[in-house]
């Protein structure tokens, strides 16, 4: 079916108020250095050793260690062999998990012909977290929005230093469910007078997946600490987590994910002094999108020497872990229903309308139609029209698909 339309053209205009010159920066010495993550936990598990090469500012892509020999040790004559997977990351052959009272070493050997050698490591005490919770704050820098706090009560003063991860999920429900989809094709424009009729083809299709309710996960990229060797009780209290505001700047993520439902599960390590002290460095170095980012901004000593006068970054740390898992919506933390991810932008269209299309007036359904297949991602919103009219909206607000996965998590509850 043939259909046409007008198109109107809108202008801008932009007033620049500053000028900045940008420069680039470079890197003047290079020398290249082994970047290690290796955290081995009291999880029965195939444990994961992350192996880099450090690179020049100019480089954006993570550089990885092929091939490299890795293995650990403990004094009691057990080793454990890595082999690398298709990340690049290092993964253990066999399950096993770090036990108290045993020494680990690591040992990496390139192919490069470079060995290197870590301090001997034993695992840390096992710490629970006792609580895990949300609650409503107005933050007097961050402003207001949801708080996720911890706590973890000790009596072994042993356990005074923590660091935390947390993995988030939240679920989509798109606004504007349809057992149709459509495509436009054989487009045809006027490009030297865009008020000329526009024509094109529209193809309904009947949709072959899930696309109304999926999934979305994310992991912390910044490193998270608490400390109670300052405190007068070994206690970990209302440690704030992770902070969802309820207003956010463009390209922060606010409390819309709270939308339909959120879980969010903490692992709380414990530290000794040593790699507390480690990280906590790297931290106040910059937090990056890796612990250990390939791109060091300071030469940081740890816990891996080379034993072929090679430049290593990195540490290697046995480590006591406990995780622990919470469910909540929206009104459990007394907010107001949260706005969809995105700005659905729905209209309802007349199918035989060929008139109305102008250049001067507002947009219709002809100049949406234009916007879409010029790449604002609009699709059908309410099926096969049986009738003159069809609606569209925004494709992430049709299809849930374009902004996670339609694959319930298995350890998901509603």
């Amino acid at each position: 079916m043939k259909k046409n339309s007008y198109i109107f053209i809108l202008i801008f205009s932009f007033l620049a108020l500053s000028c900045r010159e940008e420069i680039e920066l470079e890197t003047a010495t290079f020398e290249s250095a082994l970047v290690v993550e290796a955290t081995i936990t009291n999880e029965l598990k195939h444990q994961e050793i992350k192996i880099s090469r450090t690179s020049v500012l100019e480089e954006t892509e993570q550089i990885i260690e092929n091939n490299a020999d890795v293995i650990v040790t403990d004094n009691t004559g057990n080793s454990f062999n890595f082999s690398q997977n298709t990340e690049g990351v290092y993964i253990s052959n066999d399950l096993f998990e770090a036990l108290p009272n045993v020494e680990y070493t690591l040992e990496i050997n390139t192919i490069n012909g470079e060995t290197y050698s870590s301090n001997q490591q034993t695992l840390t005490p096992i710490s629970q977290i006792d609580n895990l919770y949300a609650e409503f704050v107005n933050d007097d820098v961050k402003g207001p929005g949801v708080q996720i706090f911890v706590d973890s009560e000790n009596s072994n003063p042993n356990t005074q230093y923590f660091r935390y991860e947390f993995e988030e999920t939240y679920k989509i429900v798109a606004p504007y469910d349809s057992p149709a989809g459509v495509n436009f094709y054989n487009y045809e424009v006027n490009a030297s007078d865009m008020c000329q009729p526009v024509f094109y083809d529209i193809e309904f299709f009947d949709k072959t997946q899930e696309e109304s309710i999926c999934y979305s996960s994310s992991r912390n990229t910044e490193i998270i600490q608490a400390s109670s060797i300052n405190l007068s009780q070994n206690t970990i209290s209302r440690f704030p987590i992770r902070f969802i505001p309820e207003d956010a700047l463009d390209g922060v993520i606010d409390t819309s994910i709270l939308r339909d439902r959120y879980s969010i599960k903490v692992k709380q390590y414990i530290q000794n002094l040593q790699a507390y002290t480690y990280y906590k460095l790297i931290a106040s170095l910059g937090n990056t999108e890796s612990v250990l980012s390939q791109n060091q901004p300071g030469f940081v000593v740890g816990n891996l020497n080379s034993l072929t006068n090679n430049k290593v970054v990195g540490f290697f740390e046995v480590t006591s872990v406990t995780e622990q898992r919470i469910f909540f919506n929206f009104n459990d933390v007394n907010i107001p229903y949260p706005r969809y991810l995105y700005e659905c932008d729905y209209r309802e269209l007349d199918y035989s309308d060929n008139e109305n299309g102008t250049c001067d007036g507002d947009p219709n359904d002809r100049n949406l139609l234009y916007i879409y297949v010029t790449g604002e991602n609009y699709k059908l919103a309410n099926g096969i029209p049986t009738t003159t009219t069809y609606s569209i909206a925004k494709e992430e607000c049709v299809n849930c698909t374009t902004i996670g996965t339609n694959i319930q998590p298995d350890f998901w509850i509603d």
